[in-house]
């Protein structure tokens, strides 16, 4: 999938739904609503806000930067701690000053970090995956905010239909006609809350869910990699046991790349 596929199979699933509305209901008014709208998007936000600490609430509008991202490779991960191995082995553990700038992501600079410490295997791994589980739990709490985001959205959505209809009995006057004309108007509030919970909220949730499975296992292989060159694993053997962790088919091209 490329870049760009997560946010515009959102946006196209949102413009469908609301095409086959405009298309049922003859007009564009019904939708454009702006106080279901902000009914909907500002009453989820302070719901969901309520008791969220502010750290994640800016770690969720940071990490909407991944919607637009596509899964990294693992073969240059591999070949990275490859060439690390080959520079410990050839110069020593003073040969690893500075080549945490080198690295392909910040979890493997902090990582190669702990081996040029000359830290041994065990308290590397100990400390690595402390690490990476308090990012683990960061993202975690983000994804459950997105997904208390979809939770309230449709109560919300409830909320201002409501209101709406209290307002057209209230204000709809001697004419039938101006009544029906509010009612609808009121239950476009259920329709967003609907249309924002399922096509913007989960799917968000969702695609952070795939970003940090994709993050546990490239995590996975930082400290396999790591652990085996503090146990003095050569090389070769490095490569072959990281490349272990891959699917099958990276596995594959890993190796007979090697081979070839």
């Amino acid at each position: 999938m490329t870049r760009l596929s997560t946010p515009l199979l959102l946006g196209g699933g949102i413009a469908f739904v609301l095409s086959i509305t405009v298309h049922a209901t003859g007009t564009f008014a019904f939708l454009w609503n702006y106080e279901a709208i902000a009914i909907v998007l500002i009453g989820s936000w302070i719901a969901a806000s309520a008791g969220t600490e502010f750290g994640t609430i800016t770690d969720a509008l940071r990490s909407l930067r991944l919607l637009a991202g596509s899964p990294q490779a693992f073969a240059p991960l591999v070949e990275w701690w490859f060439n690390v191995n080959l520079q410990w082995r050839k110069d020593g553990i003073l040969a690893l000053n500075g080549v945490e700038k080198t690295a392909p992501d910040a979890t493997a600079a902090a990582i190669v970090q702990l081996c040029s410490d000359g830290l041994d295997a065990d308290s590397i791994e100990r400390l690595a995956r402390k690490m990476v589980q308090a990012q683990y739990m960061r993202t975690q709490q983000v994804i459950s905010y997105y997904r208390r985001l979809a939770g309230y959205a449709p109560t919300m959505g409830l909320i201002g239909t409501v209101i709406g209809l209290a307002s057209a009995l209230a204000n709809g006057g001697d004419s039938p006609a101006i009544l029906l004309q509010r009612i609808g108007f009121a239950f476009s509030a259920t329709l967003w809350g609907l249309i924002t919970a399922n096509f913007l909220w989960l799917p968000i949730a969702q695609r952070l869910e795939k970003v940090l499975f994709n993050q546990q296992q490239r995590d996975l292989l930082h400290i396999e990699a790591a652990t085996a060159i503090a146990r003095g694993m050569s090389p070769l053997m490095t490569r072959y046991q990281i490349a272990m962790l891959l699917s099958p088919s990276e596995r594959s091209a890993i190796l007979r790349q090697h081979a070839d």
